[in-house]
């Protein structure tokens, strides 16, 4: 039973991922619009009408979708990390790391099955390189909590 607790939110957030990977790109896409927009009027507010209207909403869509991207594979990979270490891995970061590799260049391939979407091998080295950052906070962490504990 604590070894399904362990997995239990690594499998609930691919779970995740996939279903919005098999959302088609019109939906996707409407999503992040929502972020966008949103996002636009709250720098019309803090900077003036006259500074928002110089941010490309294109540029800001982009950075919004990007940035999910990054965000989901580090949730991911602390999801892995964690199992794994509870597993007693030697090298947890790193297989953490590989596992969300592999579930990212998977789930491009699934969204080739997907209307109005397709795979990308960018966004495979953009879900990696939010895992990578992940596993770079954690052992900042764990370096940071050592020297604290002297």
């Amino acid at each position: 039973m604590r070894r399904l607790r362990a997995w239990a939110p690594a499998a609930v957030w691919m779970g995740v991922i996939f279903a919005m990977s098999a959302m088609p790109g019109d939906v996707s896409g409407g999503q992040s619009g929502m972020i966008v927009q949103a996002a636009m009027k709250l720098a019309s507010r803090l900077f003036g009408p006259q500074a928002a209207a110089r941010i490309s909403p294109d540029m800001l869509h982009l950075i919004v979708r990007k940035g999910a991207h990054m965000a989901e594979y580090a949730v991911l990979f602390c999801c892995f990390y964690r199992a794994l270490r509870f597993e007693g891995a030697k090298r947890p970061g790193m297989i953490a790391l590989l596992m969300c590799a592999g579930y990212a260049a998977s789930d491009e391939i699934h969204q080739g099955f997907v209307a109005g979407r397709g795979p990308s091998s960018a966004d495979v080295c953009i879900d990696t390189l939010g895992a990578a950052i992940a596993w770079a906070l954690t052992r900042l962490y764990k370096k940071t909590k050592k020297e604290t504990e002297r």
